[in-house]
């Protein structure tokens, strides 16, 4: 009878010795960390959440980083919050015989990958004369490789060119033929288009067309553009007008919410976040404004974080964005109580080894991802945020942000995979 209670005892100590093992603690998440050369050569924050709310383990938690596109997690939150199910794509009144519309910063319509036709067939069925209302001009700075925002965006405010069989330049949308030129003091060894520096002009070298030749570039997106290319695609004319907004304009809805945001997600499109927070502002104030929408989610949405993020663009291709791995914690938390829908969530984040910035990280467990994140990266930085799922069934909630690092950032990430996918692994 005592052998059997001493050997009940040892199987019972073996058991707990073995659960023990298994269970993820704060100290072995720092041994990783201890034991990894590359995390010890530059600025890293960390913050590792169980699914119940505890924190296992966290490192410079509080400290301020730059989040490069982590900064569209921020983004989606406040969209979710201010924007309904279905994406407003313009104001409007009809007064006699006229249709008047006032964009709301929609980057939807005629978009290679998010337009459903809805806007489309509404103006081109419209009975009435159509008049886009004039309205205060966006402030951003315009630029070479990335599309203007604006209150109306149309073909996402990117020309796609190529050149035909006899050698000819060719241009979609094709109402920017007129836009294109010859410039001679452009001096390049490379065939290329690019905008202007001054005027609606995409500009190209006195050199030959490359037989391969194919590119997308940024088109000068005022609303004088926008109006010739809505005309040439609608074949019917369309005005500008100076006009104020009135509080019963009416609303036309265009394509569900969510497709909006998995494209902003996913690819981490800068494009889309930034008119994400023009159509919040859209819904907040009578004017197009980014800092409106950052104004009222940092006063309204966020204002419970433990530190106030730095917080500048929709995108986070601002340096000047900072914020704190716990602060980061807090919003991922946030979106999955707004959610509160495990696969809607998961169906917004890159999937490590699936989609998105994480496709080609992570490696697949039996088939299935492990990892939904977003990820953010700038020259010296990478990140990644979101959840991460393990062999035991164990879920975690992870903030990973590395900045100033000088080796190339594929390293930074293989070691960021390595950790988490040994976490994955283990417990």
């Amino acid at each position: 009878m005592k052998q059997v209670f001493i050997f009940s005892l040892l199987l019972a100590g073996s058991i707990i010795s073995s659960a023990t093992a298994q269970r993820l603690t704060e100290r072995k998440v720092r041994k990783m960390f201890g034991q990894s050369q590359i995390m010890q050569e530059h600025f890293v924050g960390f913050i590792l959440q169980e699914e119940g709310g505890k924190i296992v383990y966290a490192q410079h938690e509080d400290r301020y980083f730059v989040p490069a596109s982590n900064t569209k997690l921020l983004t989606l939150y406040t969209a979710l919050n201010v924007l309904g199910d279905s994406i407003p794509a313009f104001r409007y009144e009809i007064k006699e015989d006229s249709l008047i519309i006032w964009g709301t910063g929609d980057p939807s319509f005629l978009h290679p990958k998010l337009d459903n036709g809805k806007v489309y067939d509404f103006l081109s069925n419209s009975p009435y004369r159509i008049f886009l209302a004039e309205d205060s001009p966006l402030d951003f700075e315009p630029s070479y490789w990335r599309a203007d925002l604006a209150h109306f965006p149309i073909y996402g405010n990117m020309a796609s060119l190529s050149v035909s069989n006899s050698g000819e330049l060719n241009v979609f949308p094709l109402g920017l033929r007129d836009f294109l030129a010859v410039d001679s003091t452009f001096q390049s060894d490379r065939f290329q288009i690019r905008r202007s520096k001054i005027g609606d002009g995409l500009t190209y070298p006195a050199l030959k067309v490359p037989v391969d030749f194919k590119e997308n570039v940024p088109f000068p997106a005022n609303l004088q553009a926008i109006r010739i290319l809505l005309q040439d695609t609608l074949k019917k004319e369309v005005q500008l007008v100076k006009r104020k907004k009135h509080d019963w304009l009416q609303t036309f809805y265009s394509i569900p919410s969510d497709s909006l945001y998995k494209h902003m997600m996913l690819p981490s499109d800068n494009f889309l976040a930034e008119q994400i927070l023009l159509l919040c502002a859209s819904e907040l104030s009578d004017t197009l404004e980014i800092k409106k929408s950052i104004e009222y989610s940092l006063e309204n949405l966020l204002q419970d974080l433990k530190s106030t993020p730095i917080w500048e663009d929709g995108s986070g291709l601002s340096r000047y964005n900072m914020f704190t791995p716990r602060s980061v914690l807090q919003v991922l938390n946030k979106l999955e109580n707004e959610i509160g829908n495990t696969e809607r969530l998961k169906m917004l984040l890159p999937a490590g080894g699936v989609s998105g910035t994480l496709r080609t990280a992570y490696q697949l467990d039996e088939g299935q991802p492990f990892v939904w994140a977003k990820t953010g990266s700038l020259r010296n930085m990478h990140l990644q945020s979101g959840w991460l799922e393990t062999k035991k069934g164990k879920t975690y909630r992870f903030v990973f942000m590395n900045n100033n690092f000088v080796r190339p950032t594929a390293e930074i990430r293989s070691e960021m995979v390595r950790i988490m996918t040994e976490i994955h692994d283990l417990y």
